[in-house]
């Protein structure tokens, strides 16, 4: 198997761009001309060797080593202190619960969402204020486009064949969110996955677009709030009403809402677990997937009784909770990303290790 890059010789910066869409190299978006030189540049920050191969990535099971990942980041835009952010990502997509290969190409619209947290999501300038979620991060954008360029170019990704999405939604082109330490006044969630705090995670979670929840948590107690959130979490067109994993970004209005009401994030979680659900009379309108299915509501809910409650949070785990944003308004604003269902995209978290160069680096 011949692993070694290719190199082509074009005319200017305009015929790089356009060479660039001949290849097939760019999800619809311009990229930057991965030259020889800005390749180097990542590997040699990384210090290790660009043979190294850190996986195979469905659906075409490209070979993903590190010189072909550093492509792919100087397409996206990264600076050399992002690509480890970048190889941490990927590891966590290719870990057996995510189901990479089903996520590339479902029917479904579920993309991976990558969180970061910790102390490198401040030094590497990651938006983590207003727009947290959308444009004006070189960092959230390069990041997220960067993963999303290594699943089309060496995954192969391709919308009709394999990739079947029904719509997708924006968060093909870039998914990347990073948690605010500074307003959290809960553990972040990188030291609630067992890391220290001095670490730096990449979560990934195949989810959604988010959902905007207006809480009313400027003006409201923090009861009904929970009722709010919970609300908008059991929605009956939502592939959670069979398990799995779904993100909650919280303003720092709605979360020292809560806080200050004397819940901990765990508290949250299971409040939300609780209110979270319909009844099976409303439910049984939903038959996306047969009964017989291993992830059915009915196997944790009687079918028959019509005031069952079914849970569209099955366990604490399965909701990855984090503060981001601006402040907002009294509303007191927060964004729910529902996920796959159990069908994966389940939420992996892989350690950030950056070079004994970028030792200074958090």
């Amino acid at each position: 198997m011949n692993l070694a890059p290719e190199t082509h010789e074009v005319a200017d910066i305009i015929e790089a761009h356009e060479f660039c869409y001949r290849q097939g190299w760019t999800d619809g978006l311009p990229v930057v001309p991965p030259t020889k030189e800005a390749v180097a540049g990542i590997l040699a920050y990384l210090g290790r060797d660009p043979a190294e191969i850190m996986g195979v990535v469905p659906p075409r099971n490209g070979i993903a080593t590190l010189e072909k990942i550093a492509a792919n980041c100087v397409m996206a835009g990264c600076l050399p202190e992002h690509a480890p952010i970048v190889i941490a990502a990927l590891e966590a997509v290719m870990e057996e619960p995510f189901n990479l290969n089903g996520v590339q190409t479902t029917t479904h619209c579920c993309a991976p969402l990558i969180i970061v947290s910790g102390p490198a999501a401040r030094a590497l300038g990651f938006n983590t204020r207003e727009s947290a979620l959308g444009h004006g991060s070189r960092a959230n954008a390069a990041v997220g486009r960067a993963l999303r360029l290594i699943l089309w170019n060496i995954g192969g990704g391709y919308p009709g064949e394999p990739c079947k999405t029904t719509h997708g939604h924006p968060g093909y082109y870039s998914f990347c969110i990073a948690e605010d330490h500074d307003t959290n006044p809960w553990e972040p969630l990188h030291v609630e996955h067992g890391y220290s705090p001095q670490d730096t995670t990449a979560t990934v979670v195949a989810v959604e677009a988010p959902h905007s929840i207006g809480t009313g948590a400027g003006y409201s107690s923090a009861e009904d709030v929970l009722f709010v959130l919970a609300d908008g979490i059991a929605v009956l067109g939502s592939n959670n009403l069979h398990g799995g994993d779904m993100v909650l970004a919280l303003s720092p209005l709605v979360s020292q809402n809560l806080a200050n009401s004397g819940l901990s994030k765990a508290e949250v979680k299971r409040r939300l677990m609780e209110l979270a659900r319909r009844p099976v009379r409303d439910v049984q309108r939903h038959r996306a997937i047969a009964e017989s299915s291993p992830f059915h509501w009915s196997h944790v809910t009687d079918p028959s009784d019509p005031d069952a409650l079914v849970p569209f949070v099955r366990k604490p785990e399965n909701l990855i909770i984090v503060t981001t944003g601006g402040w907002g308004s009294g509303g007191g604003f927060a964004s729910l990303f529902p996920g796959w269902g159990n069908l994966g995209g389940l939420a992996q978290t892989k350690q950030v290790v950056f070079p004994k160069k970028g030792a200074d680096l958090p």
